[in-house]
């Protein structure tokens, strides 16, 4: 998004009650109904289509965005795209981006990782401005987002994730052995024995209590999901997740179902 089309959108900071269909009205104040933007659709290949559209110079999406679906021939489905072809389009696209490798953890619970193939290509950049456009043109919002990353995003100091959000099963053993130490020796053995795991995270400590576990868990579950993904998570430039695209979030109810559940996953 073009940095003065940003400042249009962008929203009073005193605004904190406001809810989020008001922010989405106002954003819809700056679309052209007098323009269209026509994104053409492969049923059998959604995701490629909406790149293409997406990247395409002529692409805006402060116009109307014009929705025709073809077969594998290139042949255009009959009828006027009236809002159900481009709700039906959104839809289909929100599904296929929670499966994208720029996202990892369980149903509904998705969260941002690192993808060197997806920072080249600039898929992150492409995330947010497809995440955004969505919600404005009345598609549905991502569901599919862990609410700590929602959160994150908004500025907001909660952190709730637990060891079953981690995807990698030697983590996550790690992580439980460490956590039903019984003693504070038996935590001491734990540290030691995953202590490159903790040292990368910069968890490794010494341990005078057994309640430090909690800490080290909680510690390591945030540098996980969040620190070391930081790169990606905290790309700012354009229309990105945590950029543009979140001033739709920001000042509204942060877990609003718009962004967080699993209703766009069925």
């Amino acid at each position: 998004m073009h940095p003065d089309i940003h400042q249009r959108f962008k929203l009073d900071r005193e605004e904190v009650n406001i809810t989020l269909p008001d922010i989405i009205a106002k954003m819809l104040h700056h679309i052209d109904h007098g323009r269209v933007s026509q994104v053409n659709i492969t049923r059998s290949n959604v995701w490629d289509g909406a790149v293409r559209g997406f990247k395409r110079a002529t692409y805006s999406e402060t116009c109307d965005m014009l929705v025709r679906f073809t077969d594998d021939a290139g042949v255009f489905e009959d009828g006027i795209d009236t809002g159900g072809p481009r709700r039906e389009f959104l839809t289909l696209l929100m599904n296929h981006l929670k499966d994208r490798p720029i996202f990892d953890g369980a149903k509904g619970q998705r969260y941002l990782v690192y993808n060197a193939n997806a920072l080249r290509e600039d898929e992150y950049f492409l995330a947010g401005k497809m995440i955004a456009v969505s919600v404005v043109h009345g598609g549905p919002g991502p569901h599919f987002l862990s609410e700590d990353l929602i959160l994150y995003l908004a500025g907001q100091p909660s952190f709730k994730a637990t060891v079953n959000d981690v995807t990698e099963e030697e983590i996550k053993k790690a992580l439980r052995e460490i956590d039903r130490a019984a003693s504070v020796e038996a935590l001491r053995e734990c540290t030691l024995k995953y202590s490159t795991m903790l040292q990368t995270a910069g968890c490794l400590r010494n341990v005078a209590l057994l309640e430090e576990k909690r800490t080290i868990v909680s510690d390591y579950l945030r540098w996980y999901i969040i620190d070391h993904n930081s790169c990606v998570i905290d790309r700012r430039s354009g229309c990105c997740l945590p950029g543009k695209c979140f001033h739709v979030c920001n000042w509204a109810n942060f877990t609003s179902t718009v962004w967080i559940g699993t209703a766009a996953e069925d």
